[in-house]
């Protein structure tokens, strides 16, 4: 995946200079590799690696649910929680590709590795919060994703934004974020009732975390964090398919109906146009420099009086 590294007219040569620098400040070169880097290396490694585990003991069974779900088998299986389970497996599925992202690269992944910190902090809040659900698979994943976080490559470089930004994904994010943070305050309102099948077992909190997770990689890939195309990708996907859910599943519970269904989709569908259209055009509404105002203001302010 190539990153956009470089504002619209510069220089290739300026924007290694740049990535070099910034390699410089957050610490030795690898040949100078100190042991306490390499003991952060090892926790990083060592985090993913129980992640990658934990994943193939206890996750096998959710994540085909996002295709048999749809089948008249899934639905006989799942019954009145088909929606909430085929949404578990989502949220599930983008966090795994935002952490296990990391395993190549990391430094150019620091985008879905925000989103993936993010959504699972989420999950454990709200699972610990309201006494639901199954703590004793989501605390496990909280901390190994805390572990990456910490023990990132990156370094302090997780705080650094790129060179651009996107001031049309940062306008997208801005329309979705209500409706999205509305919903999930609904849903985490849901889970403190007791008698409710559907909150004894989580359900309620993984929806407020399937509404969190466009934000959770939309903000970063919008601010221009490394990495941000493919967070621009794992922040549509939930809102999309949880959008067909919406339309085709209008009885369930979690379904807000078809119009906000139709909602969701075409905003998935605008997000990545705009993630793929900025990287082949050099237009300031899709893509611009993080210091371009300010040069034009100063540009502005130097021109002589007439």
């Amino acid at each position: 995946m190539k990153l956009f590294n470089r504002r619209p007219g510069s220089s290739p040569e300026l924007s290694s200079v740049s990535t070099s620098n910034a390699q410089s400040a957050d610490g030795p070169s690898e040949s100078g590799t100190s042991l306490g880097q390499k003991a952060r290396m090892a926790v990083f490694a060592l985090s993913l690696g129980l992640a990658a585990l934990l994943s193939a003991l206890i996750l096998p069974y959710l994540i085909p649910i996002l295709v048999t779900g749809w089948t008249s088998a899934g639905a006989a299986e799942l019954g009145i929680h088909r929606l909430h389970v085929m949404g578990i497996s989502v949220v599930v599925t983008v966090f795994l590709l935002g952490l296990f992202s990391q395993a190549y690269r990391p430094k150019e992944r620091i985008a879905t590795m925000w989103g993936a910190f993010v959504i699972i902090a989420v999950i454990t809040a709200g699972t610990l919060g309201f006494g639901v659900g199954r703590p004793e698979e989501v605390i496990p994943f909280m901390l190994f994703a805390a572990l990456a976080f910490v023990a990132h490559p990156a370094g302090r470089g997780l705080f650094r934004r790129g060179s651009t930004y996107s001031p049309a994904l940062l306008a997208l994010v801005l329309v979705a974020a209500v409706p999205l943070l509305a919903f999930a305050v609904g849903q985490w309102s849901l889970s403190t009732n007791p008698a409710d099948s559907h909150a004894a077992m989580g359900h309620y909190v993984m929806m407020a975390a399937l509404a969190i997770a466009p934000l959770a990689y939309g903000i970063p890939a919008a601010l221009g964090f490394a990495g941000w195309r493919l967070a621009g990708w794992l922040a549509a996907l939930p809102i999309a398919y949880y959008g067909v859910m919406s339309v085709g599943f209008t009885t369930q519970s979690g379904s807000t109906g078809v119009m906000w269904g139709i909602a969701a989709i075409l905003w998935a569908i605008a997000f990545v146009a705009v993630v793929e259209v900025s990287q082949v055009t050099d237009s300031p509404a899709l893509r611009r420099g993080v210091g371009d105002e300010m040069d034009a203001l100063g540009e502005a302010q130097t021109v002589p009086k007439r």
